[in-house]
């Protein structure tokens, strides 16, 4: 029997700052109640395949890793001749729709590729993919879904937007009766962390200045996000907790966004299946790093994941897992026949370990940026190349082009491989027997992702360019 499909993958949330994650705030209620549905599972140890949105977002779309699908640099576009999940779905006859706020999942990186409809929220595109009278409704709520009425489109959140037209394509396909696959991503609780004005005092408790410096200072921050981190970033515990507090209520409006989402889904379709994770993770000055960029640890790479609908899956598990787990896990459930190459049933196996990687070469265009502005940041304390990071329950087993590293876990600072050589030696062995199954590229072909004016301005607002 078929099922709906509804995937909602959140923008740069790491699990240590969700409900589900034990944080001292509640900032994701509709998660949790989702996770604690009769049907829903919490897996509490998610990582992600790569720690920023184009990678993760081509290796949930493709059940790839990142050395294999290669779209994991500033410049690379997914092959044409490696498949997706898009395309394996509407071959099984599924509506297959996505709705994307971010240029690096678009048509431009090609990973909206299989999608039937392809909804890319742009600032050139708001317009007509949402449809005038959805715009002017956004319009009269930029007071309560965005950050009022200012022409810095940098602050604004356009969630309520993506609720919209996720919620036009579900009543779409329960209307015309045919399987849906959506994929939405949420992007609101991307840096600079600058919530809509209801939540903008939120967690004002949390911090002493006033709430307009808070919101200041994350715009700060984001725009010189590369000149901070050259610099250390050097924050006074004061501005740490203001960024904490500001991330966290652009978390709780995304939310929000998602139950908004989910009750939508569950009223209109008949038993979806409901994944909610998020991309990647966040750095809060681990190792020296803002954002998601340069180091895979558990700051970056730690992800919440809620399967909801799958049968068999249920309750709060720990075991390690991975997108490609999930996906593989649903396509089943669904009876859709897709190859998952980097995924396992999670009703039938569990991994040994996960595998987060990083790309040489866009590694290198962010230290030569850091570098640009300040000439003392020293780039030779991370790995140059390719990284690749295999995680347990106890260790981190990192490789670069430049060498490896051992962590005993959770600290993820002093390198041990000389102190415990057989942990190594073993997880070595691991590294090269999952390279050679999962590592090697798909395809041969090289395409080139080219961005319009729009979308270049756009990312440079991310802090991508």
């Amino acid at each position: 029997m078929s099922r709906d499909i509804v995937w909602i993958t959140l923008e740069s949330v790491r699990q240590d700052h969700t409900s589900l994650g034990g944080y001292h705030r509640d900032t994701t209620p509709f998660l949790r109640s989702l996770a604690d549905r009769g049907d829903g599972a919490a897996f509490t140890n998610c990582f992600s395949h790569d720690i920023w949105t184009r990678a993760s977002s081509a290796s949930i779309l493709t059940g790839l890793s990142s050395s294999a699908h290669r779209t994991w640099s500033q410049e690379a576009r997914l092959s044409g001749d490696v498949p997706t999940v898009p395309e394996a779905l509407r071959r099984a006859g599924y509506r297959t729709v996505c709705v994307s706020p971010n240029p690096q999942l678009s048509e431009a990186t090609g990973l909206a590729r299989g999608f039937d409809r392809f909804q890319y929220l742009g600032k050139s595109t708001l317009l007509e993919e949402a449809g005038v009278p959805t715009v002017l409704r956004y319009l009269t709520k930029l007071n309560s879904h965005s950050a009022g009425y200012t022409t810095d489109t940098a602050k604004h959140s356009i969630g309520y937007l993506s609720d919209a037209i996720a919620r036009r394509r579900i009543r779409e396909a329960a209307r015309d009766d045919e399987d849906l696959f959506l994929y939405v991503h949420l992007g609101d609780s991307h840096h600079p962390y600058y919530p809509p004005k209801p939540y903008q005092d939120l967690y004002a408790d949390g911090f002493e200045m006033s709430v307009e410096e808070a919101l200041a200072f994350a715009m700060e921050m984001s725009d010189d996000l590369h000149g901070y981190i050259a610099r250390g970033a050097p924050f006074a515990e004061d501005e740490w907790d203001a960024l904490y507090a500001m991330y966290d209520a652009s978390i709780r409006y995304v939310d929000e966004i998602l139950g908004r989402i989910v009750e939508c889904a569950s009223e209109e379709l008949d038993d979806p299946i409901v994944v909610v994770t998020s991309d990647h993770g966040e750095l809060f000055g681990e190792k020296g790093m803002l954002a998601h960029m340069v180091v895979a640890d558990d700051a970056v790479s730690h992800v919440p994941l809620v399967v909801a609908g799958v049968d068999g899956l249920a309750g709060t598990r720990d075991e390690l897992v991975q997108h490609a787990d999930a996906m593989k896990t649903v396509l089943a459930e669904a009876g859709v026949d897709a190859d998952v190459p980097a995924g396992i049933d999670l009703r039938e196996e569990e991994r040994e370990f996960a595998v987060t990687q990083r790309g040489g070469r866009r590694h290198a265009h962010k230290m030569d940026i850091i570098g640009e502005r300040d000439a003392s940041f020293d780039p030779s304390r991370y790995h140059a190349g390719d990284l690749t990071s295999l995680r347990t329950d106890d260790y981190r087993y990192q490789r670069g082009d430049d060498g490896e590293e051992l962590f005993a876990l959770p600290d993820e600072v002093i390198d041990v491989a000389a102190e415990r050589p057989d942990a190594r030696a073993e997880l070595a062995e691991k590294y090269e027997a999952w390279m050679n199954a999962y590592g090697l590229p798909r395809s041969e072909r090289e395409e080139r992702a080219e961005f319009d004016e729009s979308m270049a301005s756009h990312l440079e607002d991310l802090g991508y360019l």
